[in-house]
């Protein structure tokens, strides 16, 4: 593994308005490693991505250092970031990340040729290629269809695919898998993991869900109200958990009866998840 990271956030400190909602956040990703942001809804999770993407709202402040690639990039927005700053994102809401009047194949086409430069036939097959690799079904029909045709689990795994085809060296994943039915939870997680192994791509995600950080990720920065309370190997957060919070998290999981998955009522450890 490179020494030097792809991510590395340093005293992160997010202010909207008059609330604080990140607090002396600091963290790495290296190069090809999968990193969670694990919290409660509200802790900070989505504004420290927004911040890593260039995106939070014009009433934010921010402070504190974020670097990609050695660069800084913490007062520079999405739109004004270098090429080689870029970061590549999957969104919780697939349907609004997609634009609902252009199909498929136009808004994958379109990274091949912008960022690429791909002609017009080798962008079309590059995209057939993807969706292929996706494991989406009859891709040459998909591509004439818009967003609103495709079921969730299509359409997660479209944006999935339109963030590999800008070939980024990290991929933030925002609560990719919160709207989808377990089964297509699985295949999401379970093609951001192929993706990622083998592009050796870096991956940010942001969940709240222990059990899909179990399937995907080798490493935890747990927050709570915005501030860091434990990061470290997943394995050992798993089986030795050190913060209030971090036990709950992991007593919870050990509680949940994910039966549509297993088709069972029996529960399902976390260690069956992780080798799932």
């Amino acid at each position: 593994m490179c020494s030097n990271p792809v991510l590395s956030v340093r005293d992160l400190r997010i202010q909207i308005g008059q609330q604080l909602v990140v607090e002396g956040l600091s963290f790495d990703v290296m190069a090809d490693e999968r990193v969670c942001l694990l919290g409660a809804s509200g802790s900070g999770k989505s504004f420290t991505a927004k911040a890593v993407l260039g995106l939070l709202p014009p009433n934010a402040r921010v402070q504190g250092s974020i670097r990609l690639l050695g660069q800084e990039v913490i007062h520079t927005p999405a739109a004004q970031r270098r090429n080689e700053t870029r970061v590549s994102m999957v969104f919780q809401d697939s349907l609004s990340a997609l634009n609902p009047l252009v199909t498929i194949g136009s808004q994958l086409r379109e990274p091949f040729t912008r960022h690429h430069g791909l002609s017009r036939k080798a962008a079309v097959q590059a995209t057939m290629a993807l969706l292929e690799a996706m494991g989406l079904p009859d891709p040459q029909r998909l591509i004439k269809r818009t967003p609103a045709e495709l079921s969730g689990g299509q359409r997660q795994r479209v944006c999935i695919a339109l963030a590999m085809a800008c070939k980024t060296s990290l991929l933030v994943a925002d609560e990719p898998t919160t709207a989808l039915d377990v089964v297509t939870q699985a295949q999401v997680l379970r093609t951001l993991r192929e993706h990622t192994d083998k592009t050796a791509t870096s991956l940010l995600f942001i969940t709240h869900d222990l059990h899909a950080a179990a399937q995907l990720c080798q490493r935890a920065v747990i927050i709570e109200r915005g501030v860091m309370i434990e990061s470290g190997e997943l394995d050992t957060l798993i089986t030795a958990p050190q913060h209030r919070f971090t036990q709950e998290l992991v007593a919870a999981a050990h509680s949940v009866q994910p039966a549509e998955l297993m088709g069972a009522t029996e529960r399902m450890p976390i260690d069956y998840l992780k080798s799932a």
